[in-house]
């Protein structure tokens, strides 16, 4: 009687009980565009990263990738691909000096900079500064719009064998977010 009673009550926790669905889930605040002296000007952050503060205090290196992309929107045609940039933030927590190792690179320049306090490094990887993606006199007149991906990959690698490597995934944590639509020239 007692393993029936058992067994009838664990989907009703499961459907009652607390879910980590309800968790507060990452996402990325809307790329903030501007167009000055001809140039897009991209702004973007992402936010509630909690399980990822845990995982970079306790000395797992983790790569934080912003892909930033322009694309041109078409009626009745799949958007077409203009630019995109990339940036990538490497994160090191060092336990013996007490500090964050973080590595930027956008493509041409690579930033190495050490912080103690781990908000001002939560702040740094976790957003893009303004970024130009394209200059407007180069494109076409149209609608556009700004897609931004971000990803999350682990820097550490576990000791495996051959074809067990190819099983684990390489991506921790990926998102994707558009923004509203702007016209080019003469665009209606």
């Amino acid at each position: 009687m007692k393993n029936l009673l058992f067994i009838l009550l664990i989907p009703l926790y499961t459907i009652l009980g607390p879910s980590a669905a309800f968790a507060v889930t990452p996402y990325i605040t809307d790329p903030d565009i501007k167009i000055i002296d001809n140039n897009i000007i991209v702004k973007t952050s992402i936010t509630s990263i909690a399980g990822l503060d845990e995982k970079i205090n306790s000395g797992v290196g983790k790569e934080i990738i912003f892909t930033i992309e322009l694309m041109r929107l078409w009626n009745f045609w799949p958007d077409e691909f203009v630019v995109s940039k990339k940036i990538r933030n490497v994160i090191k927590y060092d336990n013996l000096r007490n500090h964050y190792l973080v590595s930027s690179r956008d493509g041409t320049v690579r930033t190495d900079i050490k912080f103690t306090d781990f908000d001002t490094m939560k702040n740094r990887i976790f957003s893009v500064d303004p970024l130009s993606i394209a200059n407007i006199k180069e494109l076409d007149p149209g609608r556009y719009y700004i897609r931004v991906i971000v990803e999350s990959k682990s820097r550490e690698r576990l000791p495996l064998v051959g074809l067990l490597m190819h099983l684990l995934p390489e991506v921790e944590m990926s998102l994707a977010k558009e923004s509203q639509p702007f016209a080019v020239g003469t665009a209606k």
